[in-house]
């Protein structure tokens, strides 16, 4: 499972560094129409008619004018940090051994 979530993580965070060397300035939603216009119109449709019409205007498309590559580097780092091994207890191997004794 860890592997996954930082293989996940890093190919988000290489695609956040290709996002900024390509074009560092596009926004979310300029990428989101330049692959698929028609699927963001009927997005935005959906969630006006079927969530909240307050949702998409005063969330998602504030979210949506951000740069592109902050989509990918925000879930890049937070997969790499879930993926993490966590120790418990001492932080260190000095200590291991010094509570060890």
């Amino acid at each position: 499972m860890r592997k996954t979530l930082i293989g996940l993580g890093g190919a988000l965070l290489l695609a956040a560094v290709v996002l900024v060397l390509w074009d560092h300035s596009q926004s979310i939603a300029e990428l989101w129409v330049s692959i698929d216009p028609n699927s963001l119109v009927g997005f935005g449709a959906l969630i006006e008619k079927k969530v909240d019409p307050d949702l998409w205007s005063n969330v998602l498309l504030p979210l949506l004018s951000e740069p592109a590559w902050l989509a990918a580097l925000v879930p890049g780092i937070l997969l790499m940090l879930a993926g993490r091994p966590w120790k418990r207890g001492a932080t260190n191997e000095v200590e291991a051994e010094s509570q060890a004794v």
